[in-house]
Order: C-alpha cells, then sequence, then structure tokens
C-alpha cells in the first residue's frame, strides 16, 4: 500500500525537526539514527524507509537550505541597488540553521559546499572581469573571506549589526585590508 504524500511529508519533516533538535545539543557526526528515531518518534524501521542513513539526512537538509538561500540572494540582487542592502537582506534570511552548520557542532563540509554554490554569485558581485588574470584566485580569496568573517561574526554572537558586518565585509573585498590600515 502507498503512502499519502502528506504523510510521507510529515514524517519526513519530523526526521528532519529531530535532526535539528539533536544538533543543537551535539555535533552532526555524533548524531546515530536511534537518537533521531526516538526524537522523532518512530522506530529505525520506518527512518529508513525515508532515509539510507545518517549521512543522506545531513545531505537532504544542506540540500534544502543550500536552495533556499540561493533563492534568497536571487532576490535580494535583483530588488537592491546597494551591495549593501543586499547583503544585509541576505544575512537577516541567514537562519540559525545554517550557522549551526558552519558551526563547531556542524558539518565541516558544509563550508566547501556553500561556498561552491555561492561562487557564481561572489563572482557577480566583484567588478572584475573574467579575463583578467588569476580571476579565479581572486575569487576564491573573496569567497573564503566573506564565509571567515560569517562564521566569525556568528562564533562572536553577532555582536555587531547586520549594517556594520555588511560593511566591513564590502570595504574588505573591494578595497582590502590596506583601506583599514594607517600608512602616515
Amino acid at each position: 500500500m502507498k503512502k499519502q504524500p502528506e504523510v510521507t511529508e510529515r514524517t519526513r519533516r519530523r526526521f528532519v525537526e529531530a535532526f535539528w533538535s539533536l544538533v543543537r545539543e551535539k555535533p552532526v557526526a555524533k548524531i546515530s539514527v536511534s537518537e533521531l528515531t526516538k526524537r522523532a518518534g518512530y522506530n529505525c524501521s520506518t527512518f529508513y524507509e525515508y532515509f539510507v542513513d545518517t549521512d543522506e539526512l545531513l545531505d537532504y537538509v544542506e540540500t534544502e537550505l543550500l536552495a533556499q538561500l540561493k533563492e534568497t540572494i536571487r532576490q535580494a540582487m535583483s530588488e537592491h541597488n546597494s551591495v549593501g542592502a543586499m547583503f544585509q537582506t541576505i544575512f537577516a534570511a541567514m537562519n540559525e540553521k545554517i550557522y549551526l552548520l558552519l558551526g563547531p557542532n556542524g558539518d565541516s563540509g558544509f563550508l566547501t559546499r556553500v561556498q561552491s554554490e555561492m561562487l557564481p554569485f561572489v563572482e557577480a558581485y566583484i567588478p572584475l572581469s573574467k579575463d583578467m588574470p588569476h580571476f579565479d584566485y581572486l575569487v576564491c580569496f573573496a569567497n573564503s573571506a566573506l564565509f571567515g568573517l560569517l562564521q566569525y561574526w556568528n562564533e562572536k554572537g553577532k555582536n555587531i549589526s547586520t549594517e556594520e558586518i555588511s560593511g566591513l565585509m564590502q570595504e574588505l573585498v573591494l578595497r582590502g585590508l590596506t583601506s583599514r590600515i594607517d600608512l602616515t
């Protein structure tokens, strides 16, 4: 007997919610199927009807988050003339879940995946010609810097405003660290 789509989706959502509940408490790598099923209120055989293992659930969760983030960025890029306003919209939409996966309990491979997915947006944002020597290295540097700052900002409890962090990111990516150094 085939399950109804709404029942299937509700069950899948319960496993996803259980995952998020657990990742707030412990590292992703230490989450077990038995913990997930207990938290979701199902047995292990039900979990295996939906996911092969915890890695597949993690991939499902990450893919879902990345799709949401890319859509938010697309909208922000089309709606805002200012890079600062665009960044602020994106940061406001970057929910706790993204930061959880980028943080100490998260998935070490998620940062690489996020950076890879965001590369086209970073390329579009940086006013450089693709014909420029070492363009790919420059974009890679900017991409790493942006996400490094975001991780650090989150680790510090977002202790500066979204306006300040977006302005700092814009300044550092477009003008470099020397824009902050007084050489006189």
